[in-house]
């Protein structure tokens, strides 16, 4: 099992961690039942990890994961994507069926 992140998100949370004042801090990731489709994606910083969370790392980038959201999020690559329209954080998740169409929250 596991949640990754690409280079480019990496970037941008390590920018996040260090205007935050905690780059040694994590990226807590996970899911919350919000939307049209029934759940969506959360992420915030982690300056605790719990015992139980699951951590990974990817490009120097730690990441928690609750076991509960880890089920759904499971092979979960996040992206940063930034236009004129629009910028944040872009989930890649293999085990969506079925998202809302705002892309705010989907199904699996």
């Amino acid at each position: 099992m596991a949640v990754s992140m690409t280079e480019r998100a990496a970037e941008k949370a390590r920018q996040m961690l260090q205007k935050r004042g905690t780059p040694d801090a994590a990226i807590r990731i996970g899911i919350s039942t919000a939307g049209c489709s029934g759940l969506s994606y959360k992420l915030e910083y982690a300056d605790q990890p719990q015992e139980s969370d699951q951590q990974f790392e990817s490009f120097g980038i730690r990441i928690v994961v609750d076991g509960k959201s880890l089920l759904v999020l499971d092979g979960t690559e996040v992206d940063f994507e930034s236009s004129a329209f629009k910028s944040g954080f872009k989930f890649v998740n293999p085990r969506v069926k079925e998202q809302c169409g705002c892309g705010e929250s989907f199904k699996v």
